[in-house]
């Protein structure tokens, strides 16, 4: 029998599970002989487990065994060390009893007063050298019990047992290979700005590993793939068309609220009194992954080796940074929010990611909030809030609610009317992009027209409309918007917010026209 101990020296990651492998050389003789491959972990998935070496060496079978008592050598000697540092104390203790007790002259006359003063004078050095002894020997006890916890561990780890052939005696590196499933990663994104250069977008990654072992001193690499998975090409059913016979009935639409991010304050407050200036701190650099791709999945090859202890909350690692134009704006929606946001316009086709994903935003790096971007493909821009702009006060008030009647033509009008109002607190001159709606109609029969914008040309399908503003230092500007609202007198009118539903059959409609009864819905 010739015994193999391995060492843990690569760590494949996949999003859920890993692929550990084990490396160790093992002296062998020509012709067959058993190898014993310790090192296992006893939460391998032994029909995993492999076992590699170099040309010349034949396996003709795999098993897995648990040691035998009988086996456990340096759990016993160990052990046995511990009972002799015991004795030792024991015996220490003793001595320390028996100074204690003859230090007792009372019932003694044979020694005289200078005996008996060496004594108590030498007797609180003697205890005190013994207590240090006992200290000592329970620290090595201490000590030994911790290995000894740890060997007992391993001892009653699987022991992989196989029949191995070579031609000729020699040192043979072998390695173990086998797939953990209480290990992962996920990939944690962030956002970094300074408002001026191009956004950069670093993609991170955040490992766990609750296995039975810590993985010390080990190259890891990261793999997209989720081998625990299973996966299959779907199967393409086949679509039916027919006549809708009976109409539906209209849909009631509750609109859900609109989530506003919310981001730290930008501070832009000017110091006046004078301070020694000291170098700026830089932020450094990431040593990024190497990234290698195949038919099926991605390989993020972490430099260096790295340890990933068990039951850690997670270690960081950088993968890649990518750098992304942007457009900066200050922007506001003041009919849904009172607030001011800074905002990067970026082109959807240069963002690296074409699925949605969740970023923290760093603004001149200073963490203001968490951010959710879907890249779709089928805008040309796409808007990232990087947090909310301090400087910049907006409000709105409604001016103007009046209802009438049009007897002629046997109409209600209702006219609305607005103003923003825009302040700018800093001292130096802004920019701003305002953002507001007037509602759409879709029937016929209800009429908007825009009585006032400032210029402003509202979309036909949605009524939103952005206004440019430059706004002096501690100046405001204001902007009105008025329209009025005609329907038959003898009808209600509802609004339906976010979401267009079809007036004839209630369906939801994303075009012109209904997908259910194909009306115009425009």
């Amino acid at each position: 029998m010739v015994k193999l101990q391995t060492q843990t020296k690569r760590v494949n990651v996949f999003r859920n599970g890993a692929e550990v492998t084990r490396t160790g050389s093992a002296q062998l003789q020509q012709g067959s002989q058993l190898l014993h491959v310790y090192g296992l972990s006893s939460t391998a998935q032994q029909q995993t487990v492999r076992l590699f070496s170099k040309e010349g060496v034949s396996c003709s079978d795999l098993r897995f065994e648990i040691p035998q008592e009988e086996d456990r050598e340096e759990s016993r000697k160990i052990a046995k060390e511990i009972t002799l540092l015991q004795k030792q104390i024991e015996s220490r203790q003793l001595q320390i009893t028996l100074w204690q007790n003859n230090g007792d002259f009372s019932n003694r006359t044979s020694l005289n007063a200078n005996e008996v003063q060496d004594y108590i004078e030498k007797l609180p050095e003697r205890l005190e050298k013994l207590n240090e002894e006992i200290l000592e020997l329970e620290k090595k006890i201490s000590d030994l019990e911790k290995k000894l916890t740890e060997v007992q561990e391993k001892e009653e780890l699987p022991v992989v047992i196989a029949d191995v052939y070579v031609g000729e005696a020699g040192t043979y590196p072998f390695e173990l290979r086998y797939h953990e499933d209480a290990a992962g990663w996920r990939p944690v994104y962030e956002i970094h700005s300074d408002a001026k250069e191009p956004l950069e977008i670093r993609m991170r990654a955040r490992i766990n590993q609750s296995t039975a072992e810590d993985w010390k001193d080990v190259a890891v690499s990261l793999y997209t793939g989720d081998p625990s998975g299973y996966s299959e090409l779907p199967e393409v059913e086949p679509v039916y068309l027919d006549i809708r016979e009976k109409v539906v009935e209209t849909r009631r639409n509750a609109a859900p609220k609109m989530a506003m991010a919310a981001g730290m304050a930008m501070e832009s407050m000017a110091m006046d009194m004078e301070v020694e200036e000291e170098a700026p701190m830089l932020r450094m650099d990431m040593m990024q992954a190497e990234v290698k791709s195949d038919e099926t999945m991605t390989e993020y090859a972490l430099p260096g080796n790295r340890d990933i202890l068990k039951r850690s909350e997670g270690t960081m690692a950088d993968l890649q940074k990518y750098t992304v134009p942007a457009e900066y704006q200050i922007a506001a929606v003041a009919k849904s929010d009172p607030s001011a946001y800074l905002t990067a316009n970026v082109k959807a086709a240069d963002l690296p990611l074409m699925t949605a994903f969740n970023a923290s935003i760093y603004l001149k790096d200073m963490f203001t909030g968490n951010v959710s971007i879907d890249p779709d493909l089928t805008k040309e821009n796409i808007e990232i809030t990087l947090g909310k702009e301090e400087r910049v006060h907006v409000s709105r008030k409604e001016t103007l609610r009046k209802t009438s009647n049009v007897l002629l033509k046997g109409q209600k009008v209702t006219e609305y009317a607005y103003e923003t109002k825009v302040t700018n607190l800093s001292d130096e001159e802004i920019r701003i992009t305002l953002k507001d709606q007037i509602p759409v109609s879709q029937n016929k029969e209800i009429s908007v027209d825009v009585i006032e914008l400032d210029g402003a040309k509202p979309d036909e399908k949605t009524g939103v409309f952005t206004k440019e503003l430059k706004v002096a230092p501690k100046q405001s500007e204001t902007v009105k918007l008025s329209y009025k609202v005609a329907w038959p007198k003898d009808k209600l009118i509802q609004e339906r917010r976010n979401r267009i539903y079809c007036p004839v059959c209630g369906a939801r409609v994303n075009g012109r026209f209904c997908p259910e009864c194909g009306a115009d819905c425009r």
